[in-house]
């Protein structure tokens, strides 16, 4: 009778060969250090026709990305349509304050642990910087090299005032902590974040979000409308100048 196997329900096949950093002991992401020219949702990855020069990445809600990252067989088959692009950002797992500290270690570990079995796969990776309170600063920046490149998510950081100050005071301490070259926003920081960057020589390349692209698709067919209109009223205007012309030359 053969030797039984147990099946692997702990997700230990995400930090195989994984370096582990700190008192948690967060697996280690060594980053690359290419710019991608724009970013594209995880959901929408396998229908992108131009992935050569771009991104993968995953500021969306948990429940779209979840079952395939945390199941080695789904993950796997990923691996094909990921080695297509430039790189992937490693998965946002949700943080907020309310969670107990437990989880929100959790969460970071699964961020690390899912960009582990990635590198460990051929696939570039840049390291998703998320934080909450000030309780996740032993922790939110474990295991990313100093002086690289590095991405974050501002979806919902200026939604109120609390939000706000959590986000800023956090990105604050990982300017302090990471020293990073460059920064890929997906959203805009705010204009005193931009300048604080400017003046520790940090470049800061913004993305935008998918709300922001579906808002101006929108904005640019309405002013297609507008001047389609516009251009019609001109147009309409022209022949009923001309109109009395051609009947006076019609008389002559």
């Amino acid at each position: 009778m053969g030797k039984k196997t147990i099946k692997d329900v702990f997700g230990f096949w995400q930090i195989k060969s994984a370096e582990l950093s700190g008192k948690y002991e967060i697996p280690v992401i060594h980053g690359t250090s290419k710019i991608p020219d724009d970013l594209v949702l995880f959901s929408n990855c396998g229908k992108e026709k131009h992935p050569e020069n771009k991104a993968v990445h995953f500021y969306q809600f948990d429940e779209n990305f979840i079952n395939c990252l945390e199941s080695e067989i789904k993950l796997s088959k990923k691996l094909k349509v990921f080695k297509r692009f430039q790189s992937v950002i490693l998965p946002d797992y949700s943080i907020y304050r309310d969670m107990s500290l437990s989880r929100q270690i959790f969460q970071v570990y699964n961020s690390r642990a899912a960009g582990n079995f990635l590198m460990q796969n051929g696939i570039r990776v840049i390291p998703n910087i998320r934080w909450g309170d000030e309780r996740t600063y032993e922790f939110a920046f474990s295991g990313i090299d100093k002086w690289g490149v590095i991405a974050i998510g501002v979806q919902g950081a200026y939604n109120d005032k609390e939000n706000t100050e959590s986000f800023e005071n956090g990105f604050y301490k990982m300017l302090d902590v990471l020293e990073p070259e460059t920064i890929l926003c997906y959203g805009q920081i705010s204009a005193g974040l931009t300048a604080e960057c400017c003046y520790r020589h940090i470049s800061v390349k913004t993305y935008q979000t998918e709300i922001s692209k579906v808002e101006w698709s929108n904005k640019l067919f309405q002013n297609g409308l507008n001047f389609s209109a516009s251009f019609a009223d001109a147009e309409l205007q022209k022949k009923t100048e001309v109109m009395p012309m051609s009947v006076k030359q019609k008389r002559i």
